[in-house]
């Protein structure tokens, strides 16, 4: 009998989800030499897009696992994404437009200098298959159609004894795991089990995604792209905002049907219904686009978010959409599951090769939790924001006429026309700030015990700007890896510090007078295992700094040195030369990854 099959399983790591957060965790752990098993419920990875705009700092992790290439053949990307149109029609009159994710030429500059990537439109549908694909060639099995029905602990144990069910078979059987990670969703299976804690907002509305093909190239001159277009017509669309979102240019998209509150007008639609090609043939403004509903996807705006990622004294762990959950607003659904999931991977590697002790584990939920409260918080603003700019052209009225009055305003020289102006303009420009939201990732940073600031005389820099559209770079520890392009001395190819920080090891950044640091790295890692990569950036050095970008973001003296996490977050600095590099250096290791409890 396969083994998959037998009554009892023993695995190392369960992950229950192979949706971004699962699929990303999988891959993660893979690329550090881990082997698992990943179930889902569904019959396969992602059938519709769903989540789709891929920010830089969740494209850095695929770029650590060298799929980076992978994702960016599979996405849309640059100027036929990079905006959002407010617009009677798709071939009607235009509104407003927002320049988006990295096409507003201030973001650009701050994107150029915040990451070697660039934004994405990355249906999930695409990137799910790049992940399980890269953990199911590295030691880890995908089960699909096999659902979780219970986790029980066992005594004396961190371990998890889970009843799991194949929904083909029906056959039931048990897998003991050291770890369990729900990655399920939601709903999270997971986190119901384990009865965790949600701080739950009321629901903000519900809507309705229309998933259609329909083939309108010589619809779009260049002057009609955009990534995401609302239809403004308070006359055929009461108590309703469409939505039509981009999925491949330009024969697939998505009908993104908005309302404020309960609304069963697509009820009992079904793909074939007449209603649905009439209602997306007045949004594309065509009655002759051939148009082939595929599905219909009703869903709910959450706002919630988990108080704790983990289960205190078990290896048991949530992540992605079981512990945060909110509308796509900032496009930060999937990045944020990557993320997550790039947090977590390396630090239970870390345990489970005995280069850390388990109290590292207690990071994750301390430094990402935070980061979803965040977003969630975020998200649900913006979509209020949303519904302003909405009511600014019309609709939301009590009435059709008063929403076509009220649109017609804004080409009336009048007082009232001044004021509709005014008020559409103030509108947009609060949705500048979700569409330039580099700051919402970017200036995530941690403060826990796998961060060192022993040694920092000072407060973390403040934030000059919007912490939303702003960024800070710093090497302050619990910071973002400043980027910089760096190449060998005698040039052969561009490429960033990020590309050297990351591959499952901390990095030692050092400069002209930073060897002492290099043997204290060489000899902690002889000693305790712990992979350290030492790198000294500077004319005649390993690698010399092509555009003085490191040398303006170090902070640090060229005696100095900066440690990085695998995760590519700043450890700890030291400003200049300790009096024992090595003493000095293996404190901060002590400390960061809780090995005093280790057996030496």
């Amino acid at each position: 009998m396969d083994a998959s099959m037998k009554d009892e399983v023993n695995v190392d790591y369960l992950i229950v989800g192979a949706g971004p957060a699962g699929a990303s965790l999988a891959a993660f752990m893979a690329q550090n030499g881990l082997k698992g098993i990943v179930i889902a419920k569904a019959p396969g990875t992602a059938d519709s897009p769903r989540a789709h705009v891929f920010n830089p700092f969740a494209l850095e992790t695929l770029r650590d696992i060298g799929v980076e290439k992978d994702a960016m053949g599979h996405a849309t990307r640059g100027e036929m994404f990079q905006s959002f149109r407010w617009v009677r029609s798709m071939v009607g009159e235009e509104y407003g437009k927002v320049q988006a994710w990295g096409a507003h030429p201030k973001n650009m500059g701050d994107l150029a200098r915040a990451s070697p990537c660039p934004y994405l439109d990355l249906p999930q549908s695409y990137l799910e298959p790049i992940l399980v694909r890269y953990a199911s060639t590295r030691g880890f099995k995908f089960r699909f159609s096999t659902q979780l029905l219970d986790i029980e602990e066992i005594p004396g144990s961190t371990d998890s004894l889970c009843t799991l069910r194949d929904r083909i078979s029906q056959h039931e059987f048990k897998v003991r795991a050291k770890y369990v990670f729900g990655a399920d969703g939601g709903r999270s299976r997971v986190a119901q089990i384990l009865g965790l804690k949600y701080a739950v907002e009321p629901r903000a509305g519900v809507a309705c995604n229309i998933i259609f093909n329909a083939d309108i190239g010589h619809l779009m001159p260049k002057e009609r792209y955009a990534g995401l277009h609302s239809i403004i017509q308070p006359d055929n669309f009461l108590g309703m905002v469409p939505l039509i979102r981009l999925i491949r240019p330009w024969n697939q998209w998505i009908l993104v049907c908005n309302f404020p509150e309960e609304d069963g007008r697509f009820k009992d639609c079904t793909p074939e219904s007449p209603e649905l090609i009439e209602l997306i043939h007045q949004a594309i403004g065509d009655d002759s686009v051939k148009v082939e509903v595929q599905r219909l996807d009703p869903w709910t705006v959450n706002e919630s978010v988990a108080e704790t990622y983990s289960v205190e004294g078990r290896n048991v762990f949530i992540l992605g959409d079981a512990a945060h959950r909110h509308p796509p607003a900032h496009a930060n659904g999937s990045n944020t599951c990557v993320q997550d999931a790039y947090n977590l991977a390396w630090k239970v590697a870390f345990v489970t090769k005995g280069w850390a002790g388990r109290e590292l584990l207690e990071s994750y939920s301390i430094e990402r939790q935070p980061a979803g409260a965040t977003l969630v918080r975020e998200a649900n603003q913006q979509l209020s924001a949303h519904a302003d700019v909405w009511k600014a052209l019309g609709h939301f009225a009590p009435t059709v006429e008063e929403g076509v009055r009220r649109l017609a305003q804004l080409s009336e020289p009048t007082p009232a026309g001044d004021a509709r102006r005014l008020m559409l303009h103030e509108t947009l420009e609060e949705k500048r700030r979700e569409c330039e939201n580099l700051g919402l990732s970017m200036n995530q940073w941690y403060d826990s015990s796998a961060v060192y600031l022993d040694d920092e005389s000072d407060a973390r820099p403040a934030l000059k700007g919007d912490p939303v559209v702003d960024i800070l770079i710093s090497t302050y520890p619990g910071s973002r890896l400043p980027h910089a392009w760096v190449d060998i001395p005698k040039r052969q190819k561009l490429i960033s510090t990020h590309d050297l920080a990351g591959h499952g090891a901390f990095s030692l950044f050092i400069g002209h007078r930073g060897a002492a640091w290099r043997d204290a790295a060489a000899n902690i890692t002889k000693a305790t295992g712990i992979p350290v990569n030492t790198y000294a950036i500077g004319l005649g050095l390993d690698y010399i700094d092509v555009y003085r970008d490191w040398y303006k973001s170090r902070e640090v003296e060229e005696d100095g040195c900066v440690l990085v996490r695998p995760d590519r977050f700043v450890a700890w600095r030291s400003k200049t030369m300790a009096s024992n590099c090595e003493d000095k250096l293996q404190q901060v290791f002590d400390k960061i990854l809780s090995r005093h409890g280790l057996q030496s």
